[in-house]
């Protein structure tokens, strides 16, 4: 058996000769291994002698540009802890704003409904569920593996019961579905010929069709807000890429929204867009 410190000497040294940043290493302890914050401090807790190599090989990964929440398997988002795998985006503290913007606005509704396009994950939905007790929500997305890793998480977080899982190509129109409260999606927003350009841990790691937003990146926000299937007074609320925020108000506006609101990001850049139809 070896001790935390122990674990933690091999895997620095390693880090160091792979030209890794050593806190990838403590990041790995802890996320893959169960180590709390304190006990890696502290560094008396024992683990298996394999824990050595198996950190050896998340270490390699992480040098080759492969993101640590997919070399660990998990992201935290919203407080609660998400599955990931290599056929979801990892969840970004951007969204965050987005769900917390509609968890204020929907919390003194008696059972308010939300339809969650391109869901992934599942962290918007999941989100939702756990910290508005009485919403239902409905998850789509094109892929099935997203989909099971979404489900997956509704059940780890103990919302399964409230969130039905639906695949779906949105760019066909909404599925037959009632009228909901709230249609929301952080949907693919990227230009395409920007794709090369991203960090390579993106570029080669995440996946593209969760990315490719079409030539000018507002091709999904165009369908869905086109189609979205909202009760009178009913709200549709996007993430959007830094420099899109404008450009995807005046989308909602062509197709009758009002009430249109841009919620800025701690950077001041506008993140969240709002309409009411």
């Amino acid at each position: 058996m070896l001790t935390v410190d122990e674990l933690k000497k091999i895997g620095f040294e390693y880090a160091d000769k792979l030209g890794a940043d050593r806190s990838a290493s403590e990041f790995i302890i802890m996320h893959k291994f169960g180590v709390t914050r304190t006990e890696l401090i502290i560094g008396e807790k024992r683990l298996p002698d394999a824990a050595a190599e198996e950190l050896r090989v998340c270490l390699e990964r992480f040098s080759r540009g492969e993101p640590l929440q997919y070399i660990v398997g998990s992201e935290e988002f919203m407080s609660l802890e998400f599955k990931v795998t290599p056929d979801v985006l990892i969840p970004r503290p951007e969204t965050e704003l987005l769900v917390e913007t509609l968890i204020d606005m929907f919390k003194d509704f008696a059972a308010p409904t939300f339809i969650d396009v391109g869901t992934g994950s599942g962290c918007i939905a999941v989100s939702l569920a756990k910290y508005l007790p009485s919403a239902r929500i409905t998850a789509l997305d094109i892929s099935p593996a997203a989909l099971s890793v979404a489900a997956g998480n509704a059940t780890a977080n103990g919302v399964a019961d409230r969130i039905d899982f639906i695949g779906h190509d949105i760019m066909l129109g909404f599925p037959s579905l009632p009228a909901a409260d709230c249609v929301v999606s952080n949907p693919p927003y990227i230009r395409n010929g920007e794709i090369l350009s991203l960090d390579k841990n993106v570029r080669e790691f995440e996946p593209l069709s969760a990315l490719c937003g079409g030539a000018d990146g507002l091709d999904f926000y165009r369908r869905i807000t086109k189609c979205a299937v909202l009760k009178s007074g009913g709200v549709l609320a996007y993430e959007t890429g830094f420099d899109q925020s404008e450009a995807v108000g005046e989308i909602l506006r062509r197709q009758g929204f009002k009430d249109i609101r841009i919620i800025p990001d701690l950077e001041g850049r506008g993140r969240v867009v709002l309409g009411v139809k």
